[in-house]
């Protein structure tokens, strides 16, 4: 049961709402002209067979302002601006600029004739004309009335009878792609009359659409008609394999192969897309040119008859037909079969010419060629890659499609092993040959880019091998301009030659970057000045070097001052101050192992890292030193799966030093808090190894559910044990039995880590989002009590649990709010975290969402300064629940989001009294034995106050 005071708030809160309800109904039509109506929404009504409603709605011409919870929020926007005074300040605006690039422009002149008269003294002829760049006058940036009335508001949509009647034809074709061919659709306007005055009609209107739907065709018989024995054959071996988007091909698999009566309903939206769909999977099996235009459909209706189900049947016919070509030597066009496809040669064209010494434009002209061929700058000189090796099948059994394992390979006459057994022969892959075009030598390593071609030489043509060629490419981010081409020998030949025109990237720049921070609601804004190199030693390695630094918002460790007094501004000022310099390397490969030590499938990576911190906070300084060396490659089909590890024995090397303020010190060692203790100290962390798996579904072709994307990402790190064994001889140990290396005490532990994110889209521009997150650490020899505090585990923020601050709630049932030592910043060795949200909007930049949240951590073992905290059976009695509002902005780049959270299950309060409704008669006693009767001035107002919580990008 909610204190008085709390009812009191809330019941303010709802007589606002209300008055905020009954009062915007009156301003949606103050822009709407005289004699013209509000369209306020389409109703549609269907007679018949049940249809998607939804879908009817998508080929409406004319829709309604949008609306959230009731209220046409984009509406109110548009209406609340006034648009002469919009005009007005876009024309002082334009205005303004157009005076100050006048003062430019005459600046450009003065500047340019210092320059001249200065040429002019020294004997020379020319000079350098500076060009000051002017304000765009012709799209200039918005104002701030105009960004709320024309961005965020929208217009009202008056009703239109054109509209109607082109909506009118819209519903029908719709109706007759579904195969309801004798259907009726009727539509009108009905105006709205007043509440209190049925004679007086308001500005508004309701645009009416009644569908009589009729009795839908059937499929019962599907025919196909192909000439291409070839053809035919890989069409029915995609209906009997491959799992289509749009369902058809069981039913298609159904009637043509076993022959069987299907009832398949007429839908021409499906069957456009299985056209799509069919093609694609035809180019994907080497048959190149192969497009939509080659498939149709004939309808067969002349024997419908009426059946007894009521049911109109009809045959549909599949109708695959040859390739179209333009026959260049008679300029007209034939039919040709389609051909399986093969690749003759592959060639790469650097566009470049960097690194040619000399005149290019003459040596080009002295050679008779062209500066530009196909578009791009000509290459003088060539090279053939031949590098890669691999093992020489034994020619008796390459054709019998034995598996990799059961492979026969011939044995080499001059290569043996240290025991004089003879190796397997190997030879040049000649899948691996290509031909680089350069001028004076490449600007990368030709092993580094063909390693991203999948259009191999000698292999067959695949047009996703075409589109994963091209990304690979653009993932090394060395090019501005990609093009691929692929060239026939002659039309049907059967034979391609693919070429690549690379065109350079800057390969050295310079940035600053600005930021706003913001990290589970404590907010900060940093800065850093960036230096980036896409292809040192002409590699394709990325080397950055970055020295950034910034002000932070970060809470107090304790809740209390020096006096006693509780700290109220925690998180909210700018109370963190942090700088440090970072160096990244990213290597193509696994450093120093090479490029082709894996297939070209795994794209291996190596990330060589070194950065600094020095961050200053009230409570102490602390410095932290990192190294990491990681490797990264994907797995399975290359396209869902990434795996990363750390070198082994030296996954993070981190060194933290910390400098405790005195009293922070002092506080420390009053609570005598070993779980604190062991998180504000000197600490190395040596991770003997780290490893993550992640997993998203995102790019994945072929999806058992397709409106789902599923992610996963897990974790584990081991730290500690290297060291442990390298100062088992002569240890050192600190005052509190840690061992030392290097004079300082290293922590040893393990944690894995695990969270699931799902995506279900439910419309157009609405999802259900899921989040559960769970983890667990163990502290070991070294570091008995808990975690080391990067490595620990918090809730509470914007991106856990909403209706505390981060790193607030918990552990367990340990009750905060009645510990007079209890500390600001709680964290834990486990963690449980569920969230759900519905996200929804008009897809404009005003969306929003309806969550909930539950978690909270624990700790492994029972931590006498916080009594409860520790994991029992009872886990999930324990979860903190919120639920909420959001409201998000989306800018396209980068979203906002405002989330009000309230908490309604708090497990900080006694069993039984932990919902929001419930009484809190334990609660309060426990409080007056403690603070005494004036117990509530020692409480929080609200047991359960709601949170804004602000943030840059979704949640999860």
């Amino acid at each position: 049961m909610l204190r008085p005071f709390e009812q009191f708030k809330l019941k303010h809160l709802f007589v606002f709402l209300t008055i905020a309800f009954a009062v915007q109904g009156c301003l949606s039509t103050k822009l709407v002209p005289e004699n013209k109506h509000l369209l306020k929404k389409n109703k549609i009504k269907v007679e018949g067979d049940k249809i998607s409603k939804s879908e009817v709605e998508d080929v409406l011409k004319q829709k309604p302002n949008l609306k959230v919870i009731g209220i046409p929020l984009r509406l109110k926007f548009y209406n609340s601006i006034d648009s002469a005074k919009t005009e007005h300040g876009r024309i002082r605006k334009l205005n303004r600029l157009k005076a100050k690039n006048v003062k430019k422009f005459k600046r450009e002149i003065r500047i340019n004739e210092r320059r001249r008269q200065r040429a002019i003294r020294k004997g020379d002829t020319d000079y350098i004309y500076r060009q000051i760049k002017l304000r765009d006058t012709l799209d200039p940036n918005s104002t701030l009335r105009q960004l709320i009335k024309y961005k965020f508001g929208e217009a009202p949509v008056i009703a239109d009878t054109s509209a109607m009647s082109r909506s009118l034809f819209q519903v029908q074709a719709y109706m007759h792609s579904k195969g309801y061919f004798h259907s009726e659709v009727t539509s009108r306007f009905d105006t709205i009359h007043r509440l209190l005055n049925k004679y007086k009609t308001k500005k508004k209107v309701i645009a009416n659409y009644e569908i009589k739907t009729g009795i839908r065709y059937y499929i019962d018989t599907i025919k196909l008609i192909c000439k291409n024995s070839t053809i035919e054959n890989e069409f029915k071996r995609f209906i009997q394999k491959i799992p289509d988007k749009n369902g058809l091909n069981p039913v298609f698999k159904a009637s043509l192969i076993d022959r069987k009566v299907v009832n398949l309903p007429f839908d021409a939206d499906q069957f456009n897309s299985y056209r799509g769909e069919l093609a694609r999977n035809m180019r994907d099996r080497t048959y190149y040119g192969f497009v939509e235009s080659n498939i149709s459909y004939k309808a067969d209706t002349s024997r419908v008859t009426n059946s007894p189900d009521k049911e109109l049947k009809m045959t549909l016919t599949v109708v695959i037909g040859e390739r179209l070509i333009q026959d260049k030597e008679t300029n007209s066009t034939r039919y040709i079969p389609h051909v399986s496809t093969k690749i003759d040669s592959v060639f790469f064209h650097f566009a470049d010419t960097s690194l040619f010494k000399g005149n290019f434009k003459q040596t080009v002209a002295e050679k008779g060629l062209e500066l530009r061929e196909n578009g791009f700058i000509v290459t003088l000189d060539h090279l053939l890659y031949k590098k890669v090796k691999k093992k020489v099948e034994d020619p008796a059994t390459k054709d019998l499609g034995l598996p990799k394992s059961k492979r026969v390979y011939l044995k080499s006459a001059t290569r043996h092993t240290v025991f004089g057994k003879a190796k397997d022969s190997i030879y040049y892959d000649p899948n691996r040959i290509a031909t680089f075009h350069y001028n004076t030598k490449p600007f990368v390593s030709p092993t580094l880019i063909e390693a991203q071609n999948y259009l191999e030489n000698a292999n067959y043509y695949k047009e996703y091998y075409l589109e994963r060629s091209f990304t690979r490419l653009v993932q090394l981010g060395l090019f501005s301009v990609i093009k691929p081409e692929i060239l026939e020998t002659s039309p049907g030949s059967g034979i391609v030659r693919v070429h690549y025109y690379l065109v350079p990237a800057t390969k050295q720049s310079f940035s600053f970057e600005p930021r706003a921070k913001n990290s589970n609601g404590f907010l900060g804004l940093s800065a850093s000045l960036n230096y980036t190199n896409k292809n040192i030693f002409r590699t394709g390695t990325n080397f950055i070097f970055s020295i950034s630094g910034g002000f932070e918002s970060n809470p107090s460790v304790f809740s209390t001052d020096e006096t006693g007094n509780k700290i109220k501004t925690q998180g909210r000022s700018f109370n963190t101050f942090e700088f440090g310099p970072s160096a990244k390397l990213d290597i193509p490969g696994l450093f120093p192992f090479g490029v082709t030590i894996l297939g070209k499938r795994q794209r291996p990576r190596t990330e060589l890292s070194a950065a600094y911190n020095h961050q200053a906070r009230p409570d102490f300084n602390r410095s932290v030193l990192q190294f990491n060396y990681i490797y990264k490659f994907l797995v399975g089909d290359g396209k869902t799966q990434t795996v990363s590890f750390g070198l082994p024995g030296a996954s993070v090397i981190k060194y933290v030093s910390l400098d405790p303020q005195p009293e922070f010190e002092a506080k420390i060692n009053l609570l005598n808090d070993l779980f604190l203790k062991n998180a504000y100290r000197d600490q190395f962390i040596w991770e003997d190894f780290k490893v993550t798996f992640e997993f998203d579904n995102a790019q994945k072709t072929i999806k058992r559910f397709q409106k789902l994307r599923f992610t996963y990402a897990g974790s584990f790190s081991i730290a500690g044990n290297v060291l442990n064994a390298i100062t088992s001889v002569n240890p050192k140990y600190d005052t509190l039995g840690h061992k030392l290396f290097l004079g300082v005490p290293y922590s040893q532990f393990s944690v894995l880590d695990n969270k699931v994110v799902a995506y279900f889209n439910t419309g157009k521009h609405s999802m259900i989002a899921f989040r559960t997150m769970a983890g667990i650490g163990f502290p070991m020899k070294n570091s008995p009590t808990s975690l080391p505090y990067d490595y620990s585990f918090f809730a509470g923020g914007s991106n856990d649990n909403r209706g505390w601050a981060a790193r607030n709630l918990g552990p367990g049932a340990y009750q905060t709010l009645l510990d007079t030592n209890s500390v600001a910043t709680q964290i834990g060795d486990i963690r449980f975290n569920v969230s759900l949200e519905y996200r929804f909007g008009g897809g404009g930049i005003l969306n929003h969402a309806f969550f909930l949240d539950a978690g909270n951590i624990w700790t492994r073992k029972d931590d006498s300064n916080r009594p409860g905290g520790q994991i029992s059976a009872h886990f999930l009695k324990e979860l903190a629940v919120t639920v909420g509002y959001g409201l998000r902005f989306d800018f396209n780049y980068f979203v906002l989001r405002f989330d009000l959270g309230v908490p309604i299950h708090n497990p900080g309060l006694p069993e039984g009294e932990r919902w929001i409704y419930t009484k809190k008669p334990k609660f309060y006693s426990q409080a007056e034995a403690i603070y005494g009767s004036d117990y509530k001035n020692d409480l929080p107002k609200f047991l359960y106050p709601m949170r804004i919580n602000f943030g840059i990008g979704f949640p999860f």
